[in-house]
């Protein structure tokens, strides 16, 4: 009908009106951009070119991997060719730019589905980003571990974070991380367990979705994730070098893991999390190197390779999104 015609009209120019609003903002009004020394970033870059264009193209290689991921889980409901994965996957960075920890991105790679229940599909995109929240977990805890003695010695991070505890307890980290690994690989289990009660009754059908998925499904998505995880891990590294953060690769493997550990465990709105990022990078890394703005640049340039222009690159594909199916 042209009246469901006009409201998606709508929607889609406000989703793009949001996003680019929200990108604008950050950028001009940010305080780590404020405290960048242009001069120096255009110095460095220009220098490491190549490097920079490698990293570039990483950013694409990044979301393909979670594009086949994605399109791996979702074949239960609808078979989707890999082009329309991409897609879905680019407008989900696009919505998810001005929503609070990225819960927009939901909504952004379901609308691209033709046939499939929408709302089974939500519930497989929080699967796979359950995936992605358990290796961020995973590597971070185990950087947790090799960089306690140099990071937490003072334990003045737990006080960016309003922590009252004197100090994480080594044994509530593993018991947490054992907790998680078995509740992603028999999630069918909950599945069963929420069954019982009434109160889901209306969306047990939505849910039960989620029991089609055997340990070997969770498996492949979980290897995805990790390669996911290695790639923008190994970008950032490379971009600590490219702005002469001079730290050994060794402690940058380690230090780049608990930023990413930190940054996953802390709410915040996924454009306006540079201000949390630089903060995080600047403390964990600042323990190995004094290069404040090298750290802040490298920051800074790795959320806008793989945030921003995804983000930017998204937005084309917004008007493409179906919001009302024909019947």
């Amino acid at each position: 009908m042209p009246f469901k015609k006009y409201i998606s009209i709508i929607i889609k120019i406000v989703i793009v009106f949001f996003s680019f609003f929200f990108i604008h903002k950050q950028l001009t009004q940010s305080k780590s951009f404020n405290e960048l020394d242009y001069n120096y970033f255009l110095n460095s870059v220009l220098d490491n070119y190549i490097v920079v264009l490698i990293v570039f193209m990483m950013m694409f290689l990044n979301w393909f991997f979670e594009a086949l991921k994605w399109r791996y889980m979702i074949r239960k409901i609808e078979k989707i060719s890999i082009f329309r994965s991409i897609r879905a996957v680019f407008t989900g960075i696009t919505v998810s730019s001005f929503t609070p920890n990225r819960v927009g991105e939901y909504g952004g790679r379901v609308f691209c589905l033709e046939k499939g229940d929408r709302i089974q599909a939500v519930f497989i995109t929080v699967l796979c980003s359950m995936a992605q929240l358990l290796t961020t977990i995973m590597f971070g805890s185990i950087s947790f571990f090799v960089l306690s003695d140099y990071v937490f010695l003072d334990n003045s991070i737990l006080e960016i974070f309003n922590f009252k505890i004197p100090f994480f307890s080594f044994y509530i980290l593993v018991f947490f991380n054992l907790l998680f690994i078995i509740s992603y690989f028999n999630i069918s289990f909950f599945v069963n367990l929420i069954k019982q009660f009434k109160l889901f009754n209306n969306s047990q059908s939505y849910i039960e979705v989620l029991s089609m998925y055997s340990f070997r499904d969770l498996f492949i998505t979980l290897i995805f994730s990790i390669v996911r995880y290695f790639i923008f891990s190994l970008q950032f590294i490379l971009l600590l070098d490219i702005f002469g953060v001079d730290v050994s690769f060794f402690d940058a493997v380690f230090a780049v893991m608990l930023v990413f550990f930190f940054i996953t465990i802390t709410p915040t709105i996924t454009i306006a999390e540079i201000g949390v990022r630089g903060s995080v990078a600047i403390f964990i890394i600042g323990f190995f190197s004094s290069n404040s703005l090298g750290i802040l640049s490298s920051t800074c340039t790795l959320w806008l390779i793989n945030l921003i222009i995804p983000a930017i690159i998204g937005s084309f594909f917004i008007f493409s999104l179906k919001f009302f199916r024909t019947s």
